[in-house]
């Protein structure tokens, strides 16, 4: 039977936009079964810290974001409960970062426009027959389901709630991130490059708080970080 593809990749995502760049790289014919457009309106506040590997291979790919977008850390800050702290840094093991903290609607577009010019690559509204198929729709994979795939989820007794900040003093490219002996987890990530104030936060609390917090207007949830957070990148 012939094929006129190659592969088959279910999920345009970052996992499968990437390695359908790297199969067409290897002169593969791919389909990229593309995923529903997200709602308009929707606002995505994710910030994915990457390891030197991952941005080795995207930027072979020629797919890493600008500098505005993908922040190196320098330091890591960690705080822990009964005052415990770890501080590590990239100039201690000799390395130019620790890893770096990218904006994913950057990297998103630097794959969908990498994809659109790349001719082995066809994007398709649904799956076709390919002597390879490979799935990277995530958690709510179709193709789990069609293939009668079962699992078991647990879930955790928490839940996290993220969102940005604009602060008053410059992050310094360091990541800071508390424990408390409550149970809860705050991390200030930066953005916006080695010179920005921008943060991403995630912050998990036990999840009977979440929608609590959630509800809060911006002026007594930034009073809140600013607490939890010991004054660190702004004052009140």
């Amino acid at each position: 039977m012939a094929f006129e593809h190659d592969l088959c990749i279910r999920g345009a995502g970052i996992v499968g936009r990437t390695l359908a760049l790297l199969a067409a790289r290897e002169r593969l014919r791919v389909a990229l079964v593309a995923p529903p457009e997200r709602t308009p309106g929707h606002t995505d506040m994710r910030a994915y810290a990457l390891s030197p590997a991952s941005q080795a291979l995207l930027q072979s790919l020629r797919c890493w974001p600008g500098e505005s977008a993908a922040t190196p850390v320098l330091a890591m800050q960690v705080q822990a409960d009964q005052q415990g702290h770890v501080h590590f840094s990239a100039a201690e093991q000799g390395v130019a970062a620790l890893n770096w903290i990218v904006d994913v609607p950057a990297l998103e577009q630097q794959l969908a426009q990498a994809v659109q010019y790349q001719a082995h690559i066809d994007t398709v509204s649904a799956p076709v027959a390919a002597p390879l198929t490979v799935v990277c729709e995530g958690r709510a994979s179709g193709t789990r389901a069609e293939l009668g795939v079962e699992f078991d989820s647990v879930r955790y007794p928490q839940h996290a709630i993220a969102t940005r900040l604009d602060c008053e003093r410059a992050h310094e490219q360091v990541a800071r991130q508390w424990f408390t002996p409550e149970g809860d987890i705050l991390a200030f990530l930066p953005l916006g490059g080695p010179a920005g104030r921008a943060v991403a936060v995630v912050w998990s609390v036990a999840s009977e708080r979440a929608a609590t917090i959630a509800a809060w207007d911006d002026a007594t949830l930034a009073a809140h970080l600013h607490r939890f957070g010991g004054g660190a990148l702004w004052q009140l």
